[in-house]
């Protein structure tokens, strides 16, 4: 899951530390605007997973411009057949797909790189979101529990979007407070009930200053 991404998030850490203490305002996530293509595999955008391309798309008309979507109406055997073709069954898969659409059962979801956590610190999540209906931004924490590296807390951003255009969605967490054995972070994008195409773009994870506020309405498993 970590993918060697240690040296990096190493360094990360580091940039991140001097930057709460500063109070400026670092986004945590690489590329989440969405704009730049990663170079190694100009398919997919930097600092992201591979869109398969049918469910999930990264194309133009975002809020700035180019976004992710996703379509939740494709239907379950439409979406393993995309995964074959395009190599993405170790990560996503349907043992029985069915024709229904996607949206009445598993919905879809799209995953950052992953980035460091810093022990205490309050974070902020902010995502522009088009599409009314079923839309969550998570930011799910990862650590060592019990002798294997396990996803350890979740913050859930229960995103209020609209079909005439782009809104703005924020949250605050703090992944460590319940949670000390969190030492990285990754978004996970998630669209599902109605059918319909939903957009994202945007996507920061910040520090927080201590006099900004206090982490509300997050979850810790």
């Amino acid at each position: 899951m970590r993918r060697g991404s240690s040296g990096v998030c190493g360094i990360l850490a580091l940039l991140l530390t001097g930057a709460a203490a500063l109070g400026a305002s670092t986004n945590l996530v690489v590329n989440g605007s969405f704009e730049a293509a990663d170079p190694a595999d100009p398919r997919r955008p930097l600092g992201w997973a591979l869109p398969d391309g049918l469910g999930v798309r990264w194309e133009p008309g975002g809020a700035g411009g180019r976004a992710i979507w996703m379509d939740t109406s494709i239907s379950e055997v439409e979406m393993v057949r995309r995964w074959r073709e395009t190599g993405l069954t170790n990560t996503w898969n349907i043992p029985k797909p069915a024709d229904n659409a996607i949206a009445d059962t598993y919905g879809l979801s799209y995953y950052s790189e992953p980035f460091p956590v810093v022990s205490g610190q309050v974070y902020r999540v902010r995502c522009d979101i088009r599409g009314k209906g079923g839309v969550k931004v998570w930011v799910r924490g990862y650590g060592h529990y019990r002798g294997r590296w396990t996803r350890r807390y979740e913050a859930v951003l229960n995103a209020q979007g609209s079909a005439d255009g782009w809104t703005h969605n924020t949250l605050e967490f703090n992944p460590t407070r319940r949670r000390p054995d969190v030492t990285e972070m990754r978004v996970m994008l998630y669209a599902y009930y109605p059918p319909a195409r939903y957009g994202f773009d945007n996507v920061v994870v910040e520090p927080v200053v201590e006099d900004e506020g206090e982490a509300a309405q997050e979850q810790g498993k």
